[in-house]
């Protein structure tokens, strides 16, 4: 609220009471906070009519979220034909620290399709057994931390993750895309999230409710060798686009799909989203980067 209303009118700053009237609080609840946000460099204090405005420090979130932004106006398109051609839901995630966040939701035109409960702004933390996807990509620094998150959440030792995922991991980058499935659950992980998301949640978003909704998952869940004859509950099946620098900008995803799959229709629908990754790098004149034929190091 408090950058909404500087950035109503960014030349002419608010004095402390301006802000504190906007934000409903006292002058003197309000004003630790705002010096605290100038000490940060979020705001400035100008030193003649003391009144607060937008700060240098706020220059790079801004451009971080321009180019996010950039990334999904480009992609959605794209994204609208992946979704009609699966006849499945596309998900668009961002990656934000250790957690993907939902940037765009695309139904396909035939008809509604499963998001997995997630809406846009969702976030979901990024440890095993998800983002396996991402995982791939990940300079040896990241996916060391991708390894201790998943010791976290699953209670597994982080070098025995390492042992089982690597094998995976190299799938992925080798065929272009992830793919992750559900063995048969009592109750699927949409339920779990829309359960979560009922009273007692309160403002929360699905951030909690897909950490508690984990527990309904097995570690492995990342599928590395298809069995094309085989049937799998899909979760999701993912591709990444990459930035210049080639560097992971936006994961595609079809998910949730209501019935079974064989392993041949996955691994159409794979490449489908695989093209449709390769589109949105093309796009954004990002660079894909070579694949890896080990994740190497130890944890």
């Amino acid at each position: 609220m408090l950058t909404e209303l500087l950035a109503s009118d960014p030349t002419a700053g608010r004095s402390l009471a301006d802000i504190a009237r906007h934000l409903g609080v006292a002058k003197a609840t309000c004003y630790p906070m705002v010096v605290a946000l100038a000490e940060a460099g979020w705001l400035v204090r100008h030193p003649i009519r003391k009144t607060y405005q937008l700060g240098p420090a706020l220059v790079p979130i801004g451009q971080a979220a321009s180019r996010a932004i950039d990334v999904v106006d480009l992609s959605r398109t794209v994204m609208q034909e992946l979704a009609d051609t699966s006849e499945l839901a596309c998900l668009g995630f961002i990656r934000s620290g250790a957690d993907l966040v939902v940037a765009e939701a695309i139904q396909p035109i035939s008809r509604r399709s499963g998001t997995l409960g997630l809406r846009i702004g969702d976030n979901v933390l990024m440890a095993p057994p998800l983002g396996a996807g991402l995982a791939a990509w990940l300079d040896e620094n990241d996916l060391h931390e991708w390894f201790l998150l998943g010791k976290e959440a699953l209670d597994t030792e982080a070098a025995l993750l390492r042992s089982e995922y690597e094998p995976i991991l190299t799938a992925i980058r080798e065929r272009g895309f992830a793919v992750e499935c559900l063995r048969q659950q009592e109750r699927s992980i949409s339920d779990a999230v829309a359960e979560m998301r009922g009273p007692g949640v309160g403002g929360q978003r699905a951030a909690l409710a897909l950490r508690e909704a984990r527990r309904l998952l097995s570690a492995d869940v990342a599928v590395g060798t298809l069995d094309l004859d085989g049937n799998y509950q899909l979760l999701s099946v993912n591709a990444v686009a990459f930035a210049q620098d080639s560097t992971p900008a936006l994961i595609l995803c079809l998910v949730d799909a209501p019935s079974p799959l064989t392993g041949e229709r996955i691994a159409a629908l794979g490449k489908l989203v695989s093209e449709a990754a390769d589109q949105v790098t093309t796009l954004m004149h990002g660079r894909t980067p070579r694949p890896l034929t080990s994740t190497g190091g130890a944890t």
